[in-house]
């Protein structure tokens, strides 16, 4: 596989990339309370920069400690006192050869009182969206003008190489951006004026390269389009913007982690039109799982961005050039969506937020593994990188334990790369698989769920009520309504991410399903019933493998 694309320098503003991969803005939470990375946070970033991206890109940061927080424990740059903190990350970054810029925001409209110290949100148009919205003032407009160039000063002193401005997502600078969220009447109708002013005083204060994340595309006909986008880009980059970064989405569904449900390359065609506009380089997001979709990104974008793909592997790059096994992302859009109030989570990498854990222990001697499902293959991988001879064992003829039962045919393309890496690698550290196979010993590691997956009901031509939130409920219903009437209530979706909930009840409305607020009085020949708040998950098997290989002691 040819890379080349991938791995050649480029000129951003200022400062040179030496290769074409960036790693994306994604809340994590790891900071703390006032807004500094943590040593945690500073070594979940660090740990990619060992897997040899040319750019991170922090998570949104924001810029003042009245009105613009999103999230608690949100990395903030609206202080002097945080610089020394945010010095530890840049140095570090530096260190380990990659460049590192901070992507600033206020969030306008997109929060909670409760989030930003009990304040009103502000939004150039008091359209609501969570909590009540109050119209921002030109005195607001001024503050939060000030805000970016002030916190783009205090990046500048703490050794960040660039600031990004957040513009997409329908945060504040997207909500000035946007025809569905901008509806003033003043000379910030145009919201790129609102962005060329806060570029300006960037430029002549912090003297930094300075780009801008924007959707593409808000999918709908209210919002930002490519067309859209492809005239601000050009007032931009007038205006001496150094990048464009494109992403996706408003206020959702649909955004930028798009599911496994939808394509990979997720906005190839809709980067084409704005790349066919501008001059300057284009970063673009959007499902880039393997070395490959990078490859064909390259062919629109200067700069490759991977978002979850690298909190599924780290060590993604590095891999690609040595043509060894990558963990992939299943876009599940699991524990790594949701993130207002919790550290984020991967839930094929259990290591994702524990990076200050301790080496593995090395141990030796042989150890028998029973279970060829996820959780037996991460206890398999640990154990062999810890150094013992590992033989795994397992009663079927292949592979994959319980995801042998998935229906949904978009889950069982997607979460098979996953089974597919694990044979590839356990095969790369010589771990011997016994299929077929059963086994009883004492000393054995038993990696075989507390839980048994409830089969599919073997009916044909009847009315099915499907009231649970089970993912393999949702999975059967693929292969139940080919021949049979389904039904699913609304309380079966709990606990989804929201954009995987959309697009699942998209695909199911498509293959006859329906849907009900709530049990009524229709009569169905069958019933399921079961509501669970602690769901079985890939992410808690993997969980559990892994401190079964990590803890394991031989005596």
């Amino acid at each position: 596989m040819d890379l080349s694309k991938l791995l050649e320098p480029i000129r951003i503003g200022d400062i040179v990339l030496k290769n074409r991969i960036a790693m994306s803005p994604m809340i994590s939470n790891l900071g703390t309370p006032e807004g500094y990375p943590s040593d945690a946070h500073i070594a979940y970033l660090a740990e990619r920069a060992k897997g040899g991206v040319g750019l991170i890109i922090t998570e949104y940061t924001y810029v003042n400690h009245v009105d613009a927080r999103g999230s608690v424990n949100e990395l903030g740059m609206y202080s002097d006192e945080l610089t020394p903190k945010f010095m530890r990350l840049t140095e570090l970054i530096h260190a380990l050869g990659s460049k590192i810029f901070v992507q600033l925001v206020h969030v306008g409209r997109k929060t909670r009182k409760d989030i930003i110290w009990g304040n009103k949100p502000i939004a150039p148009s008091p359209i609501p969206i969570m909590d009540e919205v109050r119209e921002m003032t030109k005195e607001d407009i001024e503050r939060v003008k000030n805000d970016f160039i002030d916190a783009s000063i205090r990046a500048k002193r703490a050794g960040f190489d660039g600031i990004e401005l957040h513009g997409a997502h329908g945060y504040l600078l997207a909500q000035f951006l946007s025809p569905a969220t901008n509806k003033r009447n003043d000379e910030y109708k145009d919201g790129v004026r609102f962005i060329e002013e806060i570029l300006k005083g960037i430029k002549e204060k912090a003297k930094i390269t300075v780009g801008i994340r924007i959707s593409v595309t808000e999918f709908d006909n209210e919002g930002l389009t490519p067309e859209i986008v492809a005239e601000i880009g050009k007032k931009l980059e007038k205006a001496g913007i150094d990048y464009i970064h494109l992403s996706a989405g408003r206020d959702g569904p649909l955004g930028s982690s798009m599911p496994y449900y939808h394509k990979r390359l997720a906005f190839l065609e809709e980067a084409k039109v704005v790349r066919d506009a501008v001059n300057i380089p284009i970063f673009l997001v959007g499902s880039v799982i393997t070395p490959v979709d990078a490859i064909k990104a390259r062919e629109i974008a200067d700069v490759v961005v991977l978002g979850r793909q690298l909190l599924a592997d780290p060590y993604w790059l590095e891999k690609a050039k040595r043509d060894l096994p990558i963990r992939p992302c299943i876009r599940c859009n699991q524990s790594c969506r949701g993130v207002v109030y919790k550290e984020v989570r991967c839930d094929v990498n259990p290591e994702l937020g524990w990076e200050l854990l301790p080496p593995l222990e090395k141990g030796k001697g042989e150890v028998i593994v029973v279970g060829g499902g996820v959780m037996g293959l991460e206890a398999a991988r640990v154990l062999a990188l810890r150094g013992f001879t590992v033989t795994l064992y397992e009663q079927n003829n292949k592979l994959g334990g319980q995801f042998l039962l998935y229906k949904d045919p978009w889950k069982v393309k997607e979460f098979q790369e996953l089974i597919n890496y694990y044979e590839r690698e356990l095969k790369r550290l010589n771990v011997e698989f016994k299929l077929n196979s059963k086994i009883e010993c004492s000393d054995c590691i038993m990696a075989i769920p507390d839980y048994e997956i409830p089969k599919m009901p073997d009916v044909k031509g009847e009315k099915l009520l499907i009231d649970s939130n089970l993912y393999v409920y949702h999975d059967y219903a693929f292969e139940l309504a080919k021949y049979n009437e389904i039904y699913i209530t609304e309380r079966s979706f709990k606990g989804l991410d929201r954009t995987r909930e959309y697009l699942l009840r998209k695909e199911l409305s498509e293959v006859g399903v329906k849907f009900l607020e709530e049990k009524n009085s229709m009569r169905f020949d069958v019933e399921i019933h079961n509501i669970v708040d602690d769901q079985p998950s890939i992410g808690k098997a993997i969980q559990r493998g892994y401190w079964l290989g990590r803890t394991f002691k031989s005596y």
